[in-house]
């Protein structure tokens, strides 16, 4: 148990010493196999939270949750100094370093990849996508197409 000073229930110990120590590698392990058929992925890699795409790609994304939610659409944050995270909780440095290597991008580079409900991608941009644009790419999907006719 944490001897952290924080009031029961307030955070749990993980998230707690993830808190307090936000280099530690420890955090949610990440496979894209675990969202496959249920969510599409965002990924956004940069260099850190610093990085001037990055700030411009999360304002676009905070732009309009019921898009994105109705889209099925997760985010994951691989940034190259700093904390990872997926759907707001610290991502590990090996799920960080695993997705960069598998994708091909550099710890100072910045990229965008839409990976669809199949696990494949289907959008990269080396600078911050527009969610109108996102949106498009989306809704041209043959499975998002039937994900709106099953709604009508």
């Amino acid at each position: 148990m944490s001897d952290s000073p924080n009031p029961p229930h307030s955070q749990s110990p993980e998230v707690a010493s993830v808190a307090a120590n936000p280099s530690r590698s420890q955090g949610t392990e990440f496979k894209l196999s675990d969202y496959q058929w249920q969510h599409r992925i965002l990924l956004v890699f940069a260099p850190s939270t610093d990085s001037s795409q990055y700030r411009q790609q999360m304002q676009i994304w905070q732009a309009d949750g019921a898009g994105t939610d109705d889209r099925n659409l997760k985010l994951v944050q691989i940034l190259g100094t700093g904390e990872s995270q997926v759907d707001g909780r610290s991502l590990s440095s090996a799920s960080a370093e695993k997705l960069r290597q598998q994708f091909g991008i550099a710890p100072e580079g910045f990229a965008v990849i839409l990976v669809g409900k199949d696990g494949t991608e289907k959008q990269r941009s080396q600078t911050p996508i527009d969610l109108a644009a996102l949106f498009r790419t989306i809704d041209s999907m043959p499975m998002r197409q039937q994900e709106m006719r099953s709604r009508q």
